[in-house]
């Protein structure tokens, strides 16, 4: 089944971050490197996960004669010493640990260093359970979550067949995996994910529930991150104001956070605070309804990523 054309969501599938991955120089010794172990280079789809990728990641450094002991699940990444949540999207978790502002006169941060763990796991920074099917598990959940802010029960996805569900995440799997060919830049080994009909197999389904059958969503589907480690907010977000009318993006931001966001419509000097959407300002005009449905990740959360200065 093809799904409904829509040239932001397409975009936001095909969005992809070139990565380079190190080993823990530690780790490299403990595991008999003998030479300096050359980073893998990876672009990955902004929407994927890192336990997707992980048995690709393994295979490179195994390949170099290295022993592991452990399974995927043991597997961890860290940018800068900071563990990486594992159920994030690759793509939130590069906007909220780089900072990075499209707005600055830098360049971004690429290819991202992050570095590969396999040992001395994180359990009290991380969920143990990176593995594929909690990966699934996860993904899945959160999708019901969605669905019942939007409509008060997870009747919605309840009533997807099967073949159905396994196709929403086969189809975000698949865009990880299928199509993979090595290029060489620099002489080093780039493996480049190449989307082919995993966008429609799963925007086919999908879009069944992020349109809501045309209905306005009792709730919306958002979670805010700010920076320096503060708690994920996630309230029940209306997107009606008290006449009925679709509040915007910075009407929201304005209710929950008005220190930061003193007016609904610009942004203030003095926090310069910026909302930012798969690694773009998005306009505070935009209707959250709107944003909801065009820009949400795959697992149907809108996620902002809230950065201050430039």
């Amino acid at each position: 089944m093809t799904a409904p054309q829509n040239p932001i969501t397409r975009a936001i599938w095909d969005g992809a971050l070139p990565i380079k991955f190190s080993l823990d120089a530690g780790e490299a010794d403990a595991a008999g490197a003998n030479t300096i172990i050359e980073p893998y280079f990876i672009e990955a789809p902004r929407c994927s996960y890192f336990p997707l990728l992980t048995s690709q990641i393994r295979k490179y450094f195994t390949d170099l004669s290295l022993q592991f002991i452990g399974d995927d699940a043991e597997i961890w990444y860290d940018v800068d010493g900071t563990p990486l949540k594992w159920h994030y999207p690759i793509g939130l978790l590069f906007d909220l640990h780089t900072g990075y502002r499209p707005d600055s006169n830098s360049p971004p941060p690429l290819p991202w260093p992050v570095t590969v763990h396999f040992k001395n796991f994180p359990a009290d920074k991380l969920i143990r359970a990176q593995a594929i099917d909690a990966t699934q598990d996860f993904f899945m959940s959160m999708i019901k979550e969605a669905d019942f802010l939007r409509n008060g029960s997870t009747k919605k996805v309840m009533n997807l067949s099967k073949n159905d569900q396994v196709q929403l995440w086969d189809g975000l799997w698949s865009n990880s995996l299928l199509s993979c060919k090595v290029l060489q830049y620099l002489n080093q080994a780039i493996l480049t994910y190449q989307c082919a009909g995993d966008y429609d197999r799963f925007w086919s389904i999908n879009y069944r529930l992020v349109m809501n059958d045309g209905q306005v969503p009792r709730h919306i589907p958002l979670r805010i991150y700010l920076p320096d480690n503060c708690p994920v907010i996630q309230e029940p977000i209306s997107p009606l104001n008290e006449d009925g009318k679709v509040l915007s993006l910075g009407a929201v931001l304005h209710r929950v956070l008005p220190e930061l966001f003193p007016s609904p419509t610009t942004n203030d000097s003095s926090t310069d605070a910026a909302p930012v959407i798969h690694g773009v300002i998005t306009s505070l005009a935009v209707p959250i309804v709107e944003a909801s449905q065009n820009l949400c990740y795959p697992d149907n959360f809108l996620h902002i990523v809230v950065l201050l200065g430039k």
